[in-house]
């Protein structure tokens, strides 16, 4: 299977792989600005590493949100192994949460594109 051996400063973080049907990223975020969780507008730097493996649609994190810091080397090694680590989580959106998220968001972009929602009972 292919996976993504991940390190941070040469330290080994995860070797993460979820087979031969799936989605796998490991995503290096930057987050500025004032946002409701940092009120003081200081930047977010973190690492996230996980997959989703779609037979069963269960997703996986090896790395959440590994704080890290301006000068940070992360490296991403691409291999082929028949094994990879065990994640730190696993789990399955339910479908009523789903659901619920869906129609949050809906209701998020209609208000910011000045739209009106109407429902059939």
């Amino acid at each position: 299977m292919r996976a993504f051996k991940v390190s941070l400063n040469g330290k080994k973080l995860c070797l993460a792989g979820v087979g031969h049907d799936g989605v796998l990223t490991a995503i290096v975020n930057s987050v500025t600005g004032i946002r409701p969780s940092a009120a003081d507008g200081r930047e977010d730097l973190f690492l996230e590493v996980g997959g989703l493996f779609s037979p069963t649609d269960e997703h996986f994190k090896w790395v959440h949100q590994k704080h890290l810091h301006v000068g940070d080397r992360i490296q991403v090694q691409i291999v082929d192994t028949t094994s990879a680590d065990r994640p730190i989580k696993k789990y399955r959106l339910d479908a009523a949460d789903r659901l619920t998220s869906q129609k949050r968001y809906v209701r998020m972009m209609a208000k910011q594109l000045g739209w009106k929602i109407q429902t059939q009972r």
